[in-house]
């Protein structure tokens, strides 16, 4: 090999030494916006995970008024009867052909049956509360979803830019031993 040859190839390895260099430089900024990027998404995911926590409360909270919903309607159910009871009752105790009778079912079942009307259109209300709720729900654990495949997807990238640096630097560290052999060669 002459000085002159080793002098070009010396070179052309520099050349790309420099090469390598940049492309390194370059990953190395990719890497770092693909790391803000991820930690961007983490926050994110953390409030939705928060958020479909608050909601999943909200909906236990809500969910538990089912059990008062029975209670109070057998109490109406029973507060009925015993008023038909006493109205049967009462007009076996009252009875005269010159007084009219007073019918309590007529005075007191129309409020019972008014407050059973009233009851079922707020537990109505609160249902489609509950269903409200747990949409929101699922709506927040898909969005949780697609954040953490996000979250994945940056991992593989920054891993995939891991590796090309790795790459470059077995490169940059091939021209280094080429240069040096190429030196010797030159005057």
């Amino acid at each position: 090999m002459t000085p002159e040859e080793a002098a070009q190839l010396y070179d052309i390895e520099e050349r790309k030494f420099y090469d390598y260099c940049g492309y390194i430089v370059s990953y190395q900024n990719k890497i770092g916006e693909y790391q803000s990027e991820r930690q961007n998404k983490c926050i994110q995911a953390e409030n939705k995970q928060m958020e479909i926590q608050k909601n999943k409360e909200l909906l236990e909270a809500i969910s538990g008024t089912t059990g008062v919903h029975d209670d109070l309607f057998s109490h109406l159910t029973k507060i009925n009867s015993k008023v038909e009871d006493a109205a049967a009752n009462f007009k076996t105790m009252v009875s005269s052909s010159t007084v009219n009778s007073f019918d309590l079912c007529n005075a007191f079942g129309e409020n019972a049956t008014s407050a059973n009307s009233q009851l079922t259109a707020v537990f109505d209300a609160i249902s489609r509360g509950a269903s409200l709720v747990s949409g929101i729900i699922e709506t927040l654990n898909q969005d949780l979803r697609v954040l953490n495949a996000q979250i994945q997807e940056l991992d593989l990238d920054i891993s995939k830019a891991q590796a090309m640096i790795d790459q470059y630097e077995a490169n940059k560290r091939s021209c280094l031993a080429n240069m040096a052999y190429y030196k010797k060669f030159m005057p």
